[in-house]
């Protein structure tokens, strides 16, 4: 069937598709029209904290993921992407937007994104491509869409009422634990597959992404149904392998006790962390934390990406099995990582690898097979790189790179990965940076850290006290500063929290 007017494509995905016209090729209706030789749709998968290294296709030695294998194998995939901010609304709210959370200032799970933010969905949808949300995007509070054409959730996050909140927040001050961080811990292991609610009453993981996926198998044999060449997006949110670590038996049993990978650097305490993350591990107030507890704590958490991986699955066989396979364009990532006991820590929010890093695969009929890129790359990167495949431009206060042009190899225009945090269990603001071979953290009040990261992959070595590498310090610090005023925005964000008084007396200290 050729591209036609019959076909009401929007202009811009008919010169997108024009441009990979095979040589030679007319269209015997219309001659300035050519067939869909290239993907018209578009499928965006993201997981709830899925630590980046663990998945098969990232040579780990345990976890089972057979169909992000083959995604990754008929697609390009990144060894070096992050999230913007390692914990779940700001990092949605800055890969949706494609801006950085100092700048849409959605600082923490609570603060809802302001309407007038333009969003990937709302361009696409303006554009006449008509975009679907199912399942976790976090948006909090009544504006729930996130411009989208149309959209089904399952979990509504609460807005916090007011902002700049009459009170302190107190998770970031002195003294603050929570005690059902070392309770999910302890209680980590398998579940009938009858239960149908976590600990808060919610539906758990298992649940809402069984639903999630019953509702995207629907989606897909539905569009299958529609003429063809009428191009879509779809983004599906999962919540899994996010806590509470508890999986139906049979994931559990994959692992457990014996086919699994004891953290490295797992102390609890961690007396050799720096400063600013020893306070977060006090505040996680996990306590001392046996070996079987970590054991299966690791399984349930291995079992959960497997669980991932099946549901993944059954996308991917609907699209094969609808034909619709060849033309559409995969891109899987998650929202932040899991630290997984890792440096006697658990959960996110931390500048750590595993807490930080993402997994990224794209794939789809113009994707390179079989690639690695090992370019840093952040989740800021989403908005221009849908907009790229519609053929849109982003507006210039967007600071992200496309993907795509990555993938056939070009060099990005932005050599750096960037993530900050002023959330949850920290005192104080912290940023990131990965350039080259180094990771650069600065910490608000606190001195900086840094790694290399290529010979130092589990960044067991600070070099931040060595003078040699003073240098390399100041040169990421002028990098930062040209992306934002640390300290500025650290205070406001303090400000917007309630942790800064109107006498300007800073409450985290």
């Amino acid at each position: 069937m050729c591209v036609s007017e019959k076909v009401n494509l929007p202009k811009n995905r008919l010169n997108s598709l024009k441009k990979r016209l095979p040589s030679g090729y007319t269209c015997p209706f219309h001659p300035d029209l050519l067939m869909p030789t290239s993907a018209q749709n578009m499928l965006v998968i993201c997981s709830d904290q899925h630590h980046p290294r663990m998945s098969g296709y990232r040579g780990h030695p345990y976890v089972q993921t057979p169909n992000l294998d083959r995604l990754a194998e008929s697609g390009t995939h990144f060894t070096s992407a992050y999230c913007t901010s390692p914990v779940c609304t700001p990092s949605r709210m800055s890969f949706i937007t494609g801006k950085y959370v100092h700048q849409i200032e959605t600082w923490m799970i609570g603060f809802p994104l302001a309407r007038d933010e333009m969003t990937w969905a709302r361009r696409l949808d303006q554009a006449g491509i008509p975009t679907t949300m199912l399942g976790k995007m976090d948006l909090c509070g009544g504006y729930q869409d996130g411009g989208f054409t149309d959209h089904r959730i399952i979990h509504h996050r609460k807005a916090w009422p007011e902002i700049p909140r009459p009170e302190p927040w107190p998770d970031r001050m002195r003294g603050f634990t929570r005690p059902d961080k070392p309770r999910l811990i302890r209680e980590a292991g398998p579940r009938p597959i009858a239960s149908q609610v976590d600990i808060s009453g919610q539906y758990d993981s298992y649940d809402h992404d069984r639903q999630v996926t019953d509702w995207a198998l629907a989606y897909l044999q539905d569009r299958a149904g529609k003429p063809e060449g009428e191009p879509w997006c779809l983004y599906v949110g999962y919540l899994l392998p996010h806590w509470p670590f508890r999986i139906p038996d049979q994931y559990f049993d994959m692992y457990y006790p014996d086919h699994l990978d004891l953290p490295f650097d797992a102390h609890f305490p961690n007396e050799s962390l720096h400063p600013a993350i020893r306070h977060f591990q006090e505040a996680l107030d996990l306590g001392a934390v046996d070996e079987d507890i970590i054991r299966r704590t690791v399984a349930a958490y291995y079992g959960m990406i497997t669980c991932l991986d099946d549901q993944v699955g059954e996308l991917m066989a609907a699209l094969d099995r609808h034909s619709l396979t060849e033309q559409t364009t995969i891109i899987y990532t998650s929202d932040h990582g899991e630290s997984l006991g890792e440096h006697g820590l658990f959960y996110k929010q931390c500048a750590y690898e595993g807490s930080v890093g993402v997994p990224l695969i794209l794939s789809g009929p113009e994707i390179p097979a079989g690639k690695t890129v090992a370019q840093p790359v952040d989740l800021v990167d989403l908005y221009p790189t849908i907009l790229d495949w519609a053929d849109l431009e982003p507006e210039a206060d967007r600071p992200g790179n496309s993907w795509l042009p990555l993938t056939r190899g070009a060099v990005p225009r932005r050599p750096y990965a960037f993530s900050e945090f002023h959330g949850n269990f920290f005192r104080h603001d912290w940023y990131m940076l990965v350039r080259g071979d180094f990771k650069y953290v600065y910490y608000a009040k606190e001195r900086p850290s840094l790694f290399n990261i290529v010979d130092d992959p589990n960044e067991m070595t600070d070099l931040a006290m060595d003078p040699s590498y003073e240098g390399v310090l100041k040169s990421f610090e002028a990098t930062l500063r040209t992306i934002c005023d640390p300290d500025d925005v650290a205070n406001q964000a303090k400000r917007d929290l309630g942790l800064i008084g109107p006498d300007g007396t800073d409450y985290t200290n």
